[in-house]
């Protein structure tokens, strides 16, 4: 499956790729690890030892340097109102240095931490959302990390790699409440604001929460570089921040097999799957190894659980629409949202690309009946 456009500007998990440090912050896990967890978070296999908590990554992703602070202040100094500061700031970091900006430009593989980011004026969309908040902070803009629920995006590679796609940005609210979901007066602050959809579903996270992801795409990133010593610290850190995440038990799973450690895989992947059943990277991913390790029965089983999740799945169907859509194939594309909105009618995402599939082929009066659903839906 192609990815597309707004698929590269999101931040990248690499799942079975066969895509404030807080070390005092406590586990999450509601209930003991069992021997065979423990065993594999371990790191015996990989490390030669048992992993202790002074080789673990602590890296505060908040930090700023004066020079980073002065760069802020100066943003922001002749903003008139709370809302226009947050407007400089987000100006300055990304307009080209030749009209007087700082020039952050997009990376796909860059996760790094602000001091760095600022430094080398390159971000992924994580990159970027960590060094927004604590710039904000520091000039009194109260940011927080935002999670996007972009439509679930998968990459097949090579007929066995799966890529899952997710996408965070930064939200300044303007008024505070025990509620951290995106209210309508909220200002959204995104890598590429063009992209960013204000229909897709997106709730605040924790500084906790944003450093495991931000660990987790560290280890990826050093899984693809080689360095499976540093991948697998990045991903224990992660866990140990929030050990609730899927993704980051399949990125586990991914780094064993890349190893061909199977049994510590399977362990890794099944622990992903007893925290969300339906999980299809972790499905695709243990259809992969039982076929690695001639478990055919195994193998039959897993494959036939994706596919029938995919199959069932509406936001599998916008994926392959919006694919089909960006490369011209319009009639794919409608077949595919169809199938969306049959099994899920009240997200005004398939009703708009539906519309803009109407829009490239003439239909006006489909368009308007769209349009007319996209209405009453965001009433």
């Amino acid at each position: 499956m192609m990815i597309t456009r707004l698929q590269k500007i999101v931040l990248r998990l690499l799942i079975a790729l066969a895509v404030s440090g807080c070390a005092s912050v406590k586990p999450t896990q509601s209930k003991p690890y069992s021997a065979s967890i423990i065993d594999i978070l371990s790191g015996k296999t990989i490390l030669g030892h048992a992993v202790t908590d002074s080789e673990l990554p602590d890296v505060n992703i908040f930090a700023i340097t004066p020079q980073m602070e002065a760069f802020a202040k100066k943003a922001v100094r002749h903003s008139d109102n709370y809302f226009e500061k947050i407007k400089s700031l987000h100006v300055a970091l990304l307009s080209a240095p030749k009209s007087g900006g700082y020039g952050i430009s997009y990376s796909a593989y860059f996760t790094e931490e602000p001091k760095v980011t600022f430094e080398q004026r390159q971000a992924n969309c994580l990159s970027f959302t960590l060094l927004y908040v604590a710039l904000a902070r520091s000039v009194g803009i109260d940011a927080f990390v935002n999670e996007v629920e972009i439509p679930p995006t998968w990459d097949l590679r090579n007929k066995k790699e799966m890529v899952f796609l997710r996408h965070v940005n930064v939200k300044v609210p303007m008024s505070r409440d025990t509620v951290h979901i995106l209210k309508q007066d909220d200002v959204v602050i995104d890598l590429e604001m063009d992209r960013y959809r204000a229909t897709y579903n997106q709730h605040e996270i924790s500084d906790v929460e944003a450093a495991a992801q931000f660990y987790s795409n560290r280890a990826m990133e050093y899984m693809e570089n080689g360095n499976l010593v540093e991948s697998f610290l990045n991903l224990r850190k992660s866990i140990n921040l929030n050990n609730r995440q899927t993704y980051v038990w399949s990125n586990l799973g991914a780094l064993y097999s890349r190893q061909r450690l199977w049994r510590e895989a399977e362990l890794a992947y099944l622990h992903g799957l007893e925290l969300n059943p339906n999980d299809l990277t972790v499905m695709n991913n243990l259809a992969f190894l039982y076929r690695q390790t001639g478990d055919k029965e195994r193998e039959q089983k897993f494959s036939r659980l994706a596919q029938r999740y995919r199959e069932s799945n509406p936001f599998f169907q916008y994926t392959l629409a919006m694919s089909a859509f960006d490369i011209g194939n319009y009639d794919e594309s409608l077949q595919y949202v169809q199938k969306a909105i049959d099994r899920e009618k009240t997200d005004v995402r398939f009703y708009q690309l539906a519309s803009s599939i109407y829009e490239k082929q003439g239909r006006d009066s489909k368009v308007r009946e769209m349009q007319n659903k996209i209405k009453k839906l965001t009433m």
